[in-house]
């Protein structure tokens, strides 16, 4: 099937996104450059937002009454923008079809025997280049149909009753989620290609919008893992999150927050608190953490049927083989219960001081309460009428704190982690490493869960592990692409990219192992010869290697 690219006459090269990093020179351009105090910004306001969505004085009116930080696992398009649900939706399709053999999927190459990657994710991620078109212009068309500030307003709730063009904010979000679906459906993207085909030959999308595609494409080409390494670790998760920025940037966070042209010059980073244009910190980490939830769904079945390989993992000594920014939103989840919690405490005594009985009061009134039932722990302190009633509580919620040594808690994690994000993720890692102890197999989390200082303690230093280990770190940061949202404001030291490989020596076409070509004498690829080293006269072209305790 063809990909709905448009002619490459319709972009500017020089446009395309292309790396920047290439020596520690360029690196210490990247460590001083706007483009990283962006990033990191983008990543601390999600863990603000989140920190903050439960609490009293929360700028978002949904969710002051919800533990866990604004997500209803059962609701996940609540905290979304249109753009947003669309993008939900596409990555809900990609979780649910594509590695499913049932529904048109790729499934992974059983007869491959290797420790690590298995060859057919390169098919899938060739799906991905293939569809990756319609996934973002669907979310743009999204968020253009209903960018509105007219509407906006209203469709974003913070008008009763109203809705936009007949449809309610929850069919709004619904409709576009089944757009997004679709369009990365087999079914959907053929009709996709049809429609895209004719409405091209009608109106012709302008330069500016198909440049604004193809930079995010990119950076969502990039958020899955490497076709050809065959591996995903936390510079793949950063492609994601600058995927997330961009949006961010050209106003998909925000239900009337953008012109219908979008502004793709405006440096500010999302995040900035101090730039009134950009959503609050609450919105951007509520739709964030629904986003994640998404996008974790779809990478770890990845990671478990195509064998990804940790990309430069530090094993044991690292906090994940994967992810970091996830466990950073789940603390900073965390903090919106304990939050949330206090809230409560705050209120229940309130109303305990309402319904006291004034001093001379009616008789009655004492003997009603004497002779009521015992109260239940479990639920709502009774109010005199008249009086405001309070919050409903949680059973899990009442007088129940979780500290981070909660993860040791197994029935806790089988019953929370579809909504808890850090739960989540201690639950996975448990299910791929069932035989092992928890503090063998993830010592840095099991060091984490007996901090005493709690989810702020937490969150703080998670945040500058991945400002440290990853955005800090050359090997990771040199895979990042840049374009005009997410810029680079120096030159780099390459004039001309450097070409990705095209094999591996993980797996042969077959799934047999590669020889090297220094083994068999083979040529270097350039057409000349290869010389064998001295090791080549030995068999198989390596010397032996002697255990130290060989005599």
């Amino acid at each position: 099937m063809a990909d709905p690219t448009p002619p490459a006459s319709s972009i500017d090269a020089k446009n395309v996104p292309r790396r920047y990093i290439y020596n520690q020179a360029d690196m210490e351009h990247f460590r001083h450059s706007s483009a990283r105090k962006e990033l990191l910004s983008f990543v601390s306001a999600m863990g603000r937002g989140l920190a903050a969505s439960s609490s009293s004085n929360s700028t978002t009116n949904a969710t002051t009454n919800n533990p866990a930080g604004g997500y209803h696992p059962l609701s996940p398009l609540e905290n979304l923008t249109p753009a947003l649900a669309s993008l939900h939706g596409s990555l809900s399709c990609m979780s649910k079809t594509w590695m499913d053999p049932n529904c048109g999927g790729i499934p992974p190459d059983f007869k491959v025997k290797a420790r690590f990657g298995n060859p057919e994710f390169r098919t899938w991620h060739a799906r991905l280049v293939e569809r990756s078109y319609g996934v973002v212009r669907c979310l743009m068309d999204c968020h253009v149909k209903y960018s509105s500030t007219t509407n906006a307003t209203a469709a974003a709730g913070e008008v009763d009753g109203a809705d936009v063009d007949g449809l309610t904010k929850e069919q709004i979000l619904k409709e576009c989620s089944e757009q997004g679906y679709n369009v990365a459906s087999n079914e959907g993207h053929a009709l996709f290609l049809q429609q895209h085909k004719e409405s091209s030959a009608e109106s012709p999308s302008s330069s500016n919008q198909e440049d604004i595609i193809a930079e995010l494409r990119a950076y969502l080409h990039d958020s899955f893992g490497h076709p050809i390494r065959i591996d995903y670790g936390t510079g793949h998760e950063s492609s994601f999150i600058v995927f997330l920025l961009s949006l961010c940037k050209i106003g998909c966070f925000r239900w009337g927050g953008a012109n219908k042209k979008d502004n793709i010059d405006n440096n500010n980073g999302c995040g900035d608190d101090k730039i009134k244009s950009n959503p609050p910190p609450e919105a951007i980490g509520l739709a964030s953490l629904s986003l994640f939830h998404a996008y974790l769904n779809l990478t770890r079945g990845l990671q478990r049927d195509y064998m990804l390989e940790p990309a430069g993992s530090h094993g044991v000594w690292g906090l994940d083989d994967y992810h970091c920014v996830p466990f950073y939103l789940g603390a900073c989840q965390m903090m919106a219960r304990e939050q949330w919690q206090e809230d409560q405490r705050a209120k229940k005594k309130i109303n305990q001081v309402k319904v006291e009985p004034e001093q001379g009061a009616n008789r009655c009134a004492e003997d009603e309460v004497a002779n009521r039932m015992p109260d239940n722990p479990y639920l709502p302190e009774a109010s005199s009428p008249g009086a405001d009633q309070p919050t409903p509580v949680d059973t899990y919620l009442d007088n129940d704190i979780w500290a981070p040594s909660i993860i040791h808690d197994r029935p806790v994690l089988e019953t929370q982690r579809s909504t808890y994000l850090y739960l989540s993720c201690i639950y996975f890692i448990q299910q791929i490493k069932p035989k092992v102890p928890f503090f063998e197999s993830s010592p840095m989390l099991n060091d984490i869960s007996q901090i005493g200082g709690g989810w702020a303690k937490v969150s703080s230093g998670l945040l500058r592990l991945y400002e440290g280990e990853v955005l800090d770190k050359t090997p990771v940061v040199q895979h990042f692409v840049f374009g005009k949202i997410f810029s680079a404001n120096w030159s780099p030291s390459r004039k001309t990219p450097l070409e990705a490989p095209k094999k591996t020596f993980i797996n042969g076409p077959m799934g047999e192992e590669c020889i090297a070509p220094w083994a068999s004498g083979g040529d270097r690829g350039d057409g000349s010869a290869q010389s064998a080293p001295a090791s080549a006269s030995h068999p198989g072209g390596m010397p032996p290697t002697r255990a130290p305790w060989a005599k």
